[in-house]
């Protein structure tokens, strides 16, 4: 027998940062999508303990990521994953976000 998921819980955020939002606006901010094993990542999906060790930040902030819509999740069962190419993708917007803020900065104020 198949189970159909809940429609009241939707693990689907719309992100109200429009800098950091999904790989389909990579195309608006001029990063191109990049392969995961290229930053080392190597499983298809990686649980929370794994993903806040690959990012190098606190639970809180990955689920604030969450929330704003910058970094998706997977809900299997109980179990919440973060695919490898999504966190490729949030990492690569991230280096650009840093790069326009460092030229920002070596300009000076205007």
């Amino acid at each position: 027998m198949r189970t159909m998921a809940h429609p009241r819980k939707s693990h689907e955020h719309v992100s109200t940062n429009k800098a950091v939002s999904s790989v389909d606006t990579d195309k608006s901010t001029g990063v191109d999508p990049i392969d995961p094993s290229a930053l080392g990542l190597r499983k298809v999906a990686y649980a929370v303990d794994e993903t806040l060790e690959l990012l190098s930040i606190g639970r809180t902030a990955l689920y604030a990521a969450v929330k704003r819509g910058d970094l998706k999740r997977v809900k299997f069962g109980k179990k919440t994953l973060f695919y490898a190419a999504d966190l490729a993708a949030f990492l690569t917007r991230l280096r650009h976000l840093s790069r326009l803020d460092e030229s920002q900065i070596d300009r000076g104020p205007c």
